[in-house]
C-alpha cells in the first residue's frame, strides 16, 4: 500500500517501481504476460531511469525464460544490456551477457 500510495503521489519518481513490484507478483504464478514489466520498462524511461529501465527488462528477460518464452527472452536481455551499457554497470553488462549467451547456446 506504500508503494502504491508514493506512485499515486510522485508518479515519475515511483511509478515504474510499483509496476515492476507487480510484474514480480504476478510471476510467481507464471501465467501473466509481460504488460506490467512492458508499462514499468516505459514508465522509468520516461523518467530518466536507465539503470530501473534495465532492471525491468532484466527480469522481464528471465521471467520469459522461465516460461519458455525465448525470443522474448532475448528482447527484453537486449534490451536490458544496452541500458546497463549507457548506464556504465560493466557487472551487469557482464551478467546479461552470459544469460544471454547461454540462451543464444
Amino acid at each position: 500500500a506504500a508503494m502504491k500510495d508514493a506512485a499515486d503521489n510522485s508518479d515519475w519518481n515511483f511509478s515504474n517501481k510499483f509496476r515492476l513490484l507487480q510484474a514480480e507478483h504476478l510471476s510467481l504464478n507464471k501465467r501473466h504476460d509481460t504488460f506490467m514489466y512492458d508499462e514499468s520498462i516505459e514508465s522509468a524511461r520516461k523518467s530518466g531511469f536507465i539503470h530501473e529501465q534495465g532492471l525491468a527488462c532484466e527480469k522481464a528477460g528471465l521471467y520469459c525464460k522461465d516460461v519458455l518464452n525465448m525470443e522474448k527472452a532475448l528482447e527484453y536481455l537486449n534490451q536490458a544490456r544496452e541500458c546497463y551499457e549507457k548506464w556504465g554497470s560493466d557487472i551487469k553488462v557482464a551478467f546479461i551477457q552470459k544469460e544471454l549467451d547461454a540462451l543464444k547456446g
